[in-house]
């Protein structure tokens, strides 16, 4: 990634815009006890750890920091047609290069850089009036995602280095660090973007690489993997088929309607849940761009468009659908268990080896990956209500094992800035006594996944 410069200065004023996606009235979905108000919530921007709130356990010494975080403020991964809005993503940019294994001073093949190109259409070839403007692909992290991510490796660095000492101030070993993204390019370039910040005097020679653990698509375990567990989304339909949800789809039917008719989207994915609307709007609401309007044999309709009211339904129907799928409803610990079960034993586990000092000399375990990691893991602690909304660009969960005087183990649990608080409270988050914390989370990890998953 070439030299930027990451301020946030530039990022305040230049996303500004941002605070037009904040909600401003209270939950209105007729749902059946469930009322949530999420008037404060900005989906645009996260809450940053802050090194002047932290205050470090007394006296007890900090044995590992685990960081699960989203992706930055990306570009929509749904299309909708007739699309004219630009997005660019070429301010910050990425070279590569391929060298052979152990060469470290040969670049066997000199360096790459990769430009999105959508071209100007000519109707006798190509396809590019079936996208938007600019240099970005779907759902491609944005200048302002790397940012994001610069900020928060910004203030952890504030905390863990220049606050506590735990973790180095120059990278010399990269055995200090883990790091794990999902194979989708925005995680990748998410954690770059932090750990450039978090180390910002890092070279280049591969001997100074941190190594990027991905697993293969097919075997993926920091989100649903619907093709190694079809269980998912026979739990799914299931959810979707009961009354209370089906009785939130007619509530709620007339704005899925009026927003899919505007948008021409049709089909089962946007009928059955409002991930897609959420994600069209919410994404160019945090841009400022304006909302979409009808189109009528490719003429736009300017007196049929998508208000910032219906937007601000479409978050509290996001919102309501999430919580009730990964936390509220009747089948959401079985189906939070096949979804994110098997990565929430991996955290466990890397716990219970640095606990048993299985882990050498390991600080910090990073997590890049997205918001259908962070809410279900949400899900399986039983966030409360207002840290249960649909995680904003950059969200950042924490997870701090501690070590007593006494020798107990405690558990903090920090997202967005904030010690997370619990809808029912069966552990303090800010030291939860590491036994508590792992019967807690055991009943959510599969003893059998391939088993649970074919049944």
């Amino acid at each position: 990634m070439q030299t930027a410069e990451f301020a946030v200065v530039a990022i305040l004023a230049a996303f500004a815009a941002a605070d037009s996606a904040k909600s401003n009235s209270a939950f209105k979905t007729d749902v059946s006890n469930y009322v949530l108000d999420d008037s404060s919530y900005s989906y645009c921007n996260p809450g940053y750890p802050s090194a002047q709130s932290y205050v470090p356990l007394p006296g007890a010494k900090l044995e590992l920091v685990q960081a699960v975080v989203r992706h930055g403020d990306r570009t929509p991964v749904n299309y909708i047609p007739n699309d004219d809005s630009t997005w660019n993503c070429d301010e910050i940019e990425e070279e590569t290069y391929l060298h052979g294994t152990g060469e470290s001073n040969k670049n066997t093949t000199g360096s790459f850089r990769q430009v999105i190109a959508i071209p100007k259409w000519n109707q006798k070839y190509g396809f590019s009036n079936r996208m938007w403007q600019g240099s970005c692909e779907e759902g491609e992290l944005t200048d302002h995602g790397k940012r994001q991510h610069n900020i928060l490796g910004t203030q952890l660095r504030a905390i863990y280095v220049d606050k506590l000492g735990y973790l180095s101030k120059e990278l010399n070993s990269t055995d200090e660090v883990y790091l794990r993204t999902t194979y989708i390019w925005r995680t990748k370039n998410s954690a770059e973007s932090l750990l450039g910040a978090l180390w910002s005097k890092r070279g280049i020679a591969p001997k100074d690489a941190i190594l990027l653990h991905t697993y293969p698509k097919r075997i993926e375990t920091m989100y649903g993997n619907t093709d190694m567990c079809p269980q998912i989304n026979t739990i799914m339909a299931q959810l979707v088929a009961s009354d209370g949800y089906q009785k939130f789809l007619r509530d709620q039917g007339p704005l899925m309607a009026k927003l899919s008719d505007i948008m021409d989207v049709h089909g089962s994915s946007w009928k059955e849940g409002w991930d897609g609307h959420f994600d069209v709007l919410n994404a160019r609401q945090c841009h400022g761009f304006k909302l979409p309007c009808k189109h009528v044999d490719g003429v736009q309709n300017s007196t049929q468009c998508v208000s910032a009211a219906d937007v601000t339904q479409v978050s509290h129907n996001a919102n309501y659908e999430w919580a009730y799928k990964y936390r509220d409803s009747p089948q959401a610990q079985n189906l939070t268990r096949l979804y994110i079960g098997s990565f929430v034993g991996t955290l466990r586990d890397q716990m219970q080896d640095r606990i048993t000092g299985h882990t050498g000399s390991l600080k910090l375990a990073l997590y890049s990956a997205h918001d259908t990691t962070v809410w279900p893991l949400l899900g399986v602690l039983d966030a409360g209500d207002r840290q249960s909304l649909w995680p904003p660009y950059a969200s950042n969960l924490i997870f701090e094992l501690w070590k007593q005087q006494n020798g107990s183990r405690v558990v903090r649990v920090i997202f967005n800035g904030e010690v997370l608080s619990l809808r029912n409270a069966w552990c303090d988050m800010n030291a939860c006594p590491v036994e508590k914390f792992f019967k807690h989370i055991d009943a959510f990890i599969p003893s059998d996944i391939a088993n649970e998953c074919a049944k």
